[in-house]
């Protein structure tokens, strides 16, 4: 990119199988709310069980801390299954985003009901329609993906912090400009 032109508004932070630091957007978030930008969205994190296994999933409301538990091990075969009821509670959480029309909206992650199409794709693009900044945590195998469905527009960015505020960064530049 170069400096004339303006940051893209949205952006996949990219993470590969061996990334080893996944907290990084869990972090940025905290620095950004620090700072009093007002930052909404969904986090993600893993449960564990007494034995040290992940036991399920949690979406995190960013703004509130409210806690969503997406997976939980199944009664029948203990493998953790996604809960439908949840994607109620997880889509009103960016819907909130959108109507208070936050400075930054954050998911982790595009995944695998996204990427079919289902899932919370018609918030992310509803917050991309908005001209609300969006930060989005992608695969590297999705990226491909998520660039055909946003039509490259948007940035692709490193997964750590520092990545993360030089976009931030460059978007408050751009606004003041």
């Amino acid at each position: 990119m170069t400096d004339d032109q303006p940051t893209a508004p949205f952006a996949a932070a990219v993470y590969r199988p061996d990334t080893g630091d996944r907290m990084a957007l869990l972090r940025f978030v905290e620095q950004l709310k620090s700072e009093q930008v007002r930052v909404g969205g969904l986090l993600q994190e893993a449960r564990f069980d007494a034995d040290g296994e992940i036991s399920g999933l949690d979406a995190i409301d960013v703004l509130t801390d409210q806690r969503v538990p997406i997976t939980r091990p199944a009664e029948r075969d203990g493998e953790c299954t996604f809960d439908v009821s949840a994607l109620a509670d997880t889509t009103a959480i960016l819907r909130n985003a959108i109507n208070q029309r936050l400075d930054l909206v954050v998911v982790e992650k595009f995944g695998e009901l996204e990427q079919d199409g289902k899932g919370l794709i018609d918030e992310i693009f509803q917050t991309i329609a908005a001209d609300i900044p969006l930060l989005i945590s992608v695969s590297e195998a999705a990226l491909p993906l998520w660039q055909e469905r946003s039509g490259e527009l948007g940035s692709v960015l490193a997964f750590n912090v520092e990545s993360f505020r030089q976009w931030w960064q460059n978007l408050q530049r751009d606004a003041s400009e």
